[in-house]
């Protein structure tokens, strides 16, 4: 899902190829951004030394390394934004240093063909510009929308997994 935001906010003209930049301990895994025209590393505290805005896009279960990792060089000037599955603003806020602007987001698939729905929450420390930021780089991926937090885990399992019904409804026979 990070390549399919990428691509989306690169393609609307949100933001140049050239200041994206995207981390992952696999060369294979960052080919994709690359194809795109992005900046690639293997190094986490790379993308947060060069951006004030950083995406946060891993399994849940590697996150803490990660925010372990980049945790000493977060500063009151960044943006964090998350979207790992299952992961709370209160639990990216605690391990985070304190004052971290948090937002969390949850895409869904037709995102990556900027048809897709957004939703997003902000932690107790990102503010109305914060919010207007990513909602304007988000709109690049469809339908954008800041709700509750509750309501993250309620798209997830409707607008992530409700595009698959009518593509089987649509190939079955009665």
């Amino acid at each position: 899902m990070a390549l399919g935001v990428a691509r989306g906010a690169v393609l609307a003209g949100k933001v140049p190829a050239a200041q994206v930049w995207a981390s992952a301990p696999s060369t294979r895994n960052l080919r994709a951004f690359e194809e795109l025209g992005c900046r690639t590393t293997h190094s986490n505290g790379e993308v947060v030394q060069s951006c004030i805005l950083v995406f946060l896009a891993t399994k849940p279960h590697v996150l803490p390394g990660v925010l372990q990792e980049i945790a000493p060089l977060v500063t009151p000037n960044h943006v964090l934004v998350s979207l790992v599955a299952g992961v709370t603003l209160q639990t990216l806020e605690q391990m985070l240093p304190p004052g971290t602007k948090v937002l969390r987001f949850m895409p869904n698939l037709p995102c990556v063909v900027q048809a897709g729905a957004v939703v997003f929450a902000r932690g107790r420390c990102a503010g109305e510009r914060e919010a207007a930021v990513l909602q304007g780089l988000l709109a690049a991926c469809g339908l954008c929308e800041e709700v509750p937090e509750s309501y993250i885990d309620i798209h997830t399992g409707l607008s992530g997994s409700g595009v698959a019904y009518p593509c089987s409804a649509a190939g079955s026979t009665p």
